[in-house]
């Protein structure tokens, strides 16, 4: 059974990593998909980005022999590219199969990319992976030689990264600096992260030669083990290179800081009243702030906060400290600023916000679901009086919101095919205008309008690549470049008067503050620190501007650094040993990559998904006692996945077929269809057996799922379920505690009955839960509801006739460090001809939770404290717990396994269950007390366990001693 759970995980998880659907959930049927054809290459895309991917063919076939060669390949399958807009995602992904699915239609990644394009940069890439991939295959099935060979994903990430692209500051050049200051560089999750530095770090000290010897390896047998095999090659084991590595960074990047201005330097210190913050912008007196950011600990979205002085208290707080001070004789003492912080909005808020200049209300962007449930970009704007959120763009995929001087309009940045343009539009929504009209690869972040609002300086990334400073004169629409550098120039801060800018350039490889005199093109460094600062305001008193800093210690020191300020950048001077990793290029570099350069292409047709079935996956299991297979087949786009699964212990055997359709959408959902045979059961505790119940359900499901989201929160999703079953359920009768026989007693469950079942179902679940640390086991906010319906027919198909409904309801309560958990459960049952086992009711069985919430079987309806068994066919049951927040202590560890998060709850149980039609029996009410710990596996909560102890109120009151228990304790139950 153990096996068969193992490759059913397996096989379910394959299903869910194959297309550009995994990433938000949605199947756009919308799409309409085209394939050409090059040399070497199968492009498919869809209606609207024709342009990128005939781009993207010229450079995946100008790659192709240069990655190659880069580690010594002779030959390389046909390969597919899936070029999608269908949402504002910056990323890409690669498979084993030979196939790669890229977001296109990015705009700010042009600060990332630095003088090259979002294109260009993550198909080599991904292509990188691919031919990774092949190099170090073996004979083994396909998915099994990557997870034989141990090879770390920093290894995956960095060679993609050191084969195709340069070190820049934000990959990852700024996140290593801050890594060191925190003296965490051996604690990146990142693989991309310390992959990139590390394959630097490796190539520069054993070359290029390493890494080709080194994945061409194979042991005695054939196989490919990555450990053994760069022990091997360099002399040195993989832990002595990590910690060579540690060292090598830590004293490069402090060598650097010690050559650089301290950010004590450069202007005044300090910290914004807030606990993380990402933008902000200040309002025209000094009383007010607003935020995006954080201001909870564990939270896990991001807010726009309006954080407000409170000179009321600071005044109570000052005349104290004076009367206190009086009576003792001695000076006052300081009182701090106060300040209030409220929450405006919550989820995926953009860093560039914009006060509007009569301070009544704040713009900003915020990512949500749009049209056709894409994934984007839209502005809002909040009423600070009202709190009135108004959403001013319809899926325009816009940000950077900038107030007009008058107030009257909000200047915005928006994109559709890789091409950004300027708008303006009215505060309520009204008078879209199109300021710039480029119809090429061009992208535009940080515009600001100029102080009389005739003119506009923004960051533009051209054709090829290099983001410089624009500034466009509305009268007489001239475009003037003021900023030439090959690296990033952006942030532009127009001068009171308007005759300077000052700006951020990565300028020297670290974001450092510039400004440009207007009038004689004349440009001063203002900083040259060793971490980075951002321009990104005026101080009120507009004589200084207020950076962010290097979020090393916290995000939200800032400096503020007077524009006239002027400093020379020093020459380093860092030995070449320990710099040289930072400019290490391949042997066979990337260069002259022309993304218009004519390649020779197929005429566009119409994509077939049966045209482009690859093996995903493959893995046998083969053991003296059993053997196991599968196998998992996708199209070319992820769309449209098959699997299927076969075991056997050479006395009985399992399959398992299924069928996921993510492109020809029903009622613009998934659907598919599975096939049972001895391997799809279910497993609950039943009449306190030793063994619980078992039920095997073979045979045929069809299924759907429409999963939507209304588009003001992302934490507010809704799923509806649909389905239609032919399943002969087979029940395992359990074996009872008391006499070891299958016969139970007077009083316990009925003897569950197998047969055939036609059943037609309707599942809708609604979870408005906002991510923060704290869910897993003390969730203080969000509520769930779930409502499913079953109809069960002999006229469908089948032995049985009855219908099931239930509802189920849950809500969090924060109370400070506390919360307060409340849930109501009800079922009914319909029909004569049912399996025994379906009973609704209350029983003395409890429930085998996963991770404090997980149940894919049927829940029990059981009261902490009430040990009987009530059955009919309707029933409800509820609880109310008050949660302790818990105590971080490590109670117990064994291995891989940790027993931690010591916590109290008071908790009360109600339910009742009942014939309709006949009297009811009062409402069973228990109460108690439960002490929590959480299991851990590798530092992940595996089990919430609770021991305590509960009886009813009438036993409360008559002093009766409380029952004890031990069981697995619910969470959340969704």
């Amino acid at each position: 059974m153990f096996k068969k759970t193992i490759i059913l995980l397996i096989t379910i998880n394959s299903l869910f990593a194959t297309g550009a659907w995994m990433m938000n959930g949605r199947v756009h049927p919308e799409l309409k998909w085209k394939t050409i054809e090059s040399e070497h290459f199968n492009i498919h895309y869809h209606q609207g980005i024709e342009d990128i991917a005939k781009r993207g063919a010229s450079i995946a076939e100008q790659v192709r022999p240069i990655l190659m060669k880069q580690v010594d390949l002779d030959t390389l399958p046909r390969i597919d590219i899936v070029f999608t807009a269908e949402d504002e995602i910056m990323n890409g992904f690669a498979m084993p199969s030979n196939h790669t699915v890229i977001w296109v239609d990015q705009n700010e990644v042009a600060v990332w990319t630095e003088d090259e394009k979002w294109l260009r940069t993550v198909l080599a890439h991904e292509l990188q992976h691919i031919v990774f991939f092949n190099v170090t295959k073996s004979w083994l099935p396909r998915g099994m030689d990557m997870l034989f060979s141990g090879t770390p994903g920093w290894v995956v990430e960095g060679l993609a990264e050191y084969f195709t692209e340069r070190w820049r500051p934000h990959r990852y050049d700024l996140s290593h600096k801050a890594h060191v200051l925190r003296g965490t560089v051996h604690k990146i999750k990142d693989p991309h992260n310390d992959g990139f530095s590390k394959t630097l770090y490796w190539a520069d000290r054993f070359g290029d030669s390493s890494i080709v010897k080194i994945l061409n390896d194979r042991n005695k047998v054939g196989l490919f083990f990555f450990e053994n095999a760069f022990e091997k090659h360099t002399g040195i084991s993989l832990k002595q290179f990590q910690e060579d590595w540690r060292r090598h960074m830590n004293t490069y990047f402090y060598g650097y800081r010690a050559q650089k201005e301290a950010l004590e330097e450069v202007g005044s210190v300090y910290k914004f009243p807030v606990k993380k913050a990402w933008g902000f912008d200040y309002f025209s007196d000094s009383l007010k702030i607003a935020f995006v950011g954080q201001n909870k600990k564990g939270q896990g979205d991001i807010s726009l906060m309006l954080t407000v002085r409170d000179t009321a208290s600071e005044n109570k707080a000052r005349l104290k400290a004076l009367k206190d001070a009086k009576k003792k004789e001695e000076k006052p003492k300081t009182i701090k600023p106060i300040w209030t912080t409220s929450e405006l909005d919550f989820g995926r808020i953009h860093s560039f916000i914009d006060v509007a200049p009569n301070d009544s209300s704040i713009a900003y962007a915020k990512f949500r679901f749009g049209k056709n449930q894409s994934l984007l970009w839209d502005i809002w704007t909040v009423n600070l009086e009202t709190k009135k959120k108004t959403r001013l763009t319809s899926s325009a995929r816009a940000s950077f919101p900038q107030w007009h001087p008058n107030g009257k309009t909000i200047l915005f940045v928006a994109h559709k095919a890789s091409i950004s343009n300027l708008f303006t539009i009215n505060s309520v929504g009204d008078s879209l205008i199109q300021i710039t009209h480029f119809q090429e690869d061009v992208q535009i972040i940080t515009p600001a309008w100029s102080p009389d609002g005739h003119k506009i300086a923004y960051a533009q990334s051209g054709v090829d690549g290099n983001v410089d400073i624009h500034i466009l004169d509305l009268k007489t629409n001239e475009e003037r470049v003021i900023t030439n550098n090959p690296e990033v120039d952006y942030l532009p801060l127009w001068h009171p008067d308007g005759s300077k800018i000052s700006y951020t350039s990565h300028l020297g490889s670290t974001p450092n503050l510039h400004t440009i005199d207007l009038v004689n093109n004349a440009t001063i460094r203002n900083t040259d620190v060793g971490e980075a600062v951002w321009g990104r305001s005026w101080s009120v008193d507009k004589s200084a501007i207020t950076a962010l800093t290097l979020g090393d210690v916290d995000s939200v020191r800032v400096v503020d650094i007077s524009p006239e300020r002027k400093v020379e950048e020093i020459t380093l001077q860092t030995r070449e040993h320990y710099s040289s990793w930072r400019t290490k290029t391949p042997d066979h570099p990337l260069v002259n990559i022309d993304p218009y350069q004519s390649v020779s292409l197929s005429k566009p047709k119409k994509y077939g998904f049966h045209r482009h079935v690859k093996l995903l996956q493959a893995m046998i299991f083969p053991d003296g006692k059993s053997f196991s297979s599968l196998g998992v087949w996708t199209d070319a786009t992820g769309r449209h996945t098959l699997a299927g699964t076969f075991y056997t212990d050479y006395d009985t055997s399992a399959t398992m077929i299924q069928y996921q359709n993510a492109e020809h959408a029903l009622f613009r959902g998934f659907w598919g269809f599975n096939y049972y045979q001895n391997i799809n059961y279910t497993w609950r505790p039943y009449d306190k057996s030793r063994t619980g119940l078992f039920e095997v359900f073979d045979g045929w499901s069809f299924w759907g799922k429409i999963p939507f989201n209304f588009g003001r929160n992302l934490s507010s999703s809704h799923t509806l379920n649909y389905g239609l079953q032919f399943l002969n359920r087979s029940a395992m009768i359990p074996v009872d505690f008391e006499d070891d026989t299958n016969v139970f007693s007077d009083n316990g469950l009925p003897e569950p009955e197998s047969g055939k079942e036609g059943t037609m179902y309707f599942r809708y679940m609604w979870s408005n839960k906002r991510p923060h640390r704290d869910n897993l086991l003390l969730p203080k906010n969000g509520f769930g509801l779930s409502v499913s319906y079953y109809n069960i027919s002999e006229k469908l198909w089948g032995d049985f006739t009855y219908n099931r409904f239930s509802a189920d309801l849950y809500k969090n309560v924060g109370l400070g460090p506390f919360a307060l958990y409340g849930r109501f459960k009800s079922e009914a049952l319909t029909g004569d001809n049912y399996p025994s086992q379906e009973f609704v009711g209350i029983t003395k069985d409890a429930n085998f939770y996963l991770m404090g919430g997980t149940l894919p079987w049927k829940e029990n309806m059981n009261l902490r404290g009430w040990d009987d068994n009530r059955l009919g066919n309707r029933a409800f049951m509820g609880t109310v717990e008050f949660r302790s927040p818990g105590i971080k202590l490590n109670l117990a560890q064994a291995l891989i396994f940790q027993l931690s998060d010591l916590s109290f709850a008071l908790i009360s149980d109600f339910g009742n269950a009942w014939q309709s039609g006949e009297t009811q029996e009062d409402i069973l009410v228990t109460a108690g007390y439960e002490l929590r710990a959480t299991l851990r596996l590798m530092k992940m909560p595996l089990f919430v366990i609770g021991f305590g102890q509960a009886q009813t109120i009438d036993a409360w009151k008559n002093e009766v001693s409380p029952s004890s228990y031990f069981r697995l304790t619910l969470i959340n139950p969704f």
